[in-house]
């Protein structure tokens, strides 16, 4: 993902980013700041067209050279349900945790 351009203004991210979707440019939205100083970092999902898409944002009639379905590629980006990911990551873990500890258990008792 490469940067493209920020915002303070979520209309305006909003309208900038449908236009870049109808042009076949997937993007992606990461927030920053704080309540009272927000902020929103638009990034083109697929490098190659990163300067394509600074390029409609300047000009709403320029056409990328790679287009792609945006609606699906964003959609692929979703992953609401990571829950799975986290228990099996914290089971890993717990399982080295005990390993290492067992290890030294093993080298106190024969040293």
């Amino acid at each position: 993902m490469e940067f493209i351009r920020r915002f303070h203004d979520p209309d305006d991210l909003d309208r900038l980013r449908e236009r870049l979707r109808d042009k076949g440019i997937p993007t992606y939205v990461a927030q920053g700041g704080s309540r009272a100083a927000r902020f929103w970092s638009l990034f083109a999902c697929i490098d190659e067209q990163a300067d394509d898409a600074r390029r409609v944002l300047r000009d709403p009639a320029h056409e990328p050279a790679y287009k792609v379905d945006a609606t699906a590629f964003e959609a692929t980006l979703q992953h609401d349900d990571t829950s799975l990911l986290a228990r099996w990551a914290t089971i890993v873990a717990i399982a080295v945790f005990l390993g290492f500890a067992a290890l030294m258990l093993l080298v106190v008792r024969l040293s």
